[in-house]
């Protein structure tokens, strides 16, 4: 009898022992499971978080990692350990580990003299790519204002992210108008006036954002082909100088003064209707505002300057005419510079090169490019709109240049100091793309607008600023145009271990 009992106990006690390596085995594979939904769902919520800062992000991984780790378990936590970190300087890219340890009860254990198993710990590593979509960045880190807005300007982005890496403090300098995006972020600190309305309140001391394309190498460009005339006829020309001449004479009379002045007093005349340049006075030239090649803005440390030089006094071109009909093509190639300044001109599909000189449209006239690149490359090569001209471009929809509608070599600088590619007065700017003039400031002044509408604009330039009526609206929805988005923003959660 003592030896059955004894056999007996010996079967239980293999029995139990068996179950028990079941069992744990089972609650292994659960706690694994487990593991590996907290991860992934930490690394989702990396994505859904509406923070454009890197810690808000994984903050909130690692309170959804934990919420699932409880939740997806019928064990008691022992221990969880949720370790998140970002790969990149501004948080785009993060791992997430999560380790859980559970003390899984088992009855059967009991048979081999033990309350319950031995602790079980699983770890499991997911990858979360948070890819914003970002529709305005500036580069540049020194402290001259990476963003500014100004004035009665306005930008509406509300689809897509506005980003400074300046590090100073005015890396947005907002003193007027109104301002509304996904989120703004800003490198340094934020100088907001009770002037400006921005929505939401922008994030300050945020991690810079590497130039997105800083490894892209723009194609080189060839020999100039011969400058094409788009002047406006001088019959035109003529009667706007005869239209001129009547201006000035009415208002000398309304000063009180005869059509016999002399020299001196017609060019404070003309000083005073906009034609003489602001920087060409007396007053001008001690003015540190006022740099030596003043065309290009370059050494500007404020771009209100522009706004008052950049554009003809309306007199000069109030016969012009806007043309809806074309009047003139173009073909891809490189060019040293080009002036137009009159007419309907059509830019073949393909690429441009502007080559050591701007291209400006000005007066009333109107460029249509459709499937065009414009590559600023040389000192002194930047893109002018002014007067009340108009530029609609938009970006090809497939080769190597697909969703660059604007992009400069790097090289456009005057003397080291950045040139600024410009839409001012009454001009008007519709664009699809990417604009991409990463040593280049971009400025936007007077009534000047950017498209009403555009489904897709991006724009990464060294500095940004928008001022006096000036308006840029962006409405991020990229299936809304064949046009590729040139900085992709991907969004991936998946498990790696």
């Amino acid at each position: 009898m003592p030896i059955f009992a004894i056999s007996i106990m010996a079967i239980l006690a293999l029995v139990g022992a068996t179950l028990a390596l079941g069992m744990d085995s089972r609650s292994g594979s659960k706690v694994q499971q487990a593991a590996d939904s907290a991860a992934l769902g930490g690394a989702t919520a990396f994505l859904n978080s509406s923070s454009p800062r890197a810690a808000d992000r994984l903050e909130a991984a690692r309170q959804q990692a934990k919420v699932l780790a409880e939740r997806n378990s019928e064990y008691a936590l022992a221990d969880l350990v949720v370790d998140a970190v970002t790969e990149d300087a501004y948080g785009q890219h993060t791992q997430l580990a999560v380790e859980l340890e559970f003390q899984p009860v088992n009855f059967f254990a009991r048979f081999s003299g033990n309350n319950a198993t031995a602790p079980i710990r699983r770890r499991a590593v997911a990858s979360s790519t948070w890819g914003f979509p970002l529709c305005m960045l500036a580069l540049s880190p020194n402290e001259q204002s990476g963003i500014a807005l100004k004035h009665l300007a306005r930008l509406t982005a509300e689809g897509c992210i506005v980003w400074s890496n300046d590090a100073g403090r005015q890396s947005m300098l907002l003193e007027g108008g109104r301002a509304e995006a996904k989120s703004f972020c800003a490198s340094g600190l934020v100088d907001r006036s009770h002037r400006a309305s921005v929505s939401p309140l922008p994030d300050q001391q945020c991690d810079p954002i590497p130039d997105p394309l800083h490894d892209w190498t723009p194609p080189t460009a060839g020999t100039c082909s011969p400058s094409p005339d788009f002047d406006p006829p001088l019959s035109v020309v003529r009667q706007t100088e005869r239209q001129l001449e009547s201006l000035l004479r009415r208002q000398n009379r309304n000063n009180g003064r005869g059509e016999d002045d002399d020299d001196e007093d017609d060019d404070d005349d003309r000083r005073q209707t906009g034609l003489a340049n602001a920087c060409g006075t007396r007053a001008g030239e001690n003015n540190p505002n006022c740099p030596s090649d003043r065309a290009t803005g370059a050494g500007l440390s404020d771009f209100d300057l522009l706004a008052v030089t950049d554009n003809l006094l309306n007199a000069l071109y109030i016969l012009d005419r806007q043309f809806d009909m074309e009047t003139d093509t173009l073909t891809p190639g490189t060019y040293c510079g080009l002036d137009i300044a009159y007419g309907h001109v059509r830019m073949q599909p393909g690429t441009y090169f502007i080559k050591g000189a701007p291209m400006e449209v000005t007066r009333k006239a109107t460029v249509s490019a459709e499937g065009v690149t414009l590559v600023f490359t040389g000192p002194g090569s930047y893109l002018r709109v002014s007067d009340q001209a108009r530029l609609d471009l938009s970006a090809p929809t497939d080769g190597p240049l697909a969703g660059i509608a604007v992009a400069e070599s790097r090289n456009t600088a005057v003397n080291g100091t950045p040139v600024v590619s410009r839409l001012t007065g009454h001009g008007a700017l519709s664009m699809i793309g990417l604009i991409y003039l990463p040593t280049q400031n971009f400025f936007i002044s007077g009534s000047g607008a950017g498209d009403q509408s555009s489904p897709l604009l991006q724009i990464v330039a060294n500095r940004i600023s928008l001022r006096d009526t000036g308006m840029l609206r962006i409405d991020f929805n990229p299936g809304k145009t064949d046009v590729p988005v040139a900085i992709q923003p991907a969004r991936i959660a998946r498990l790696i271990e």
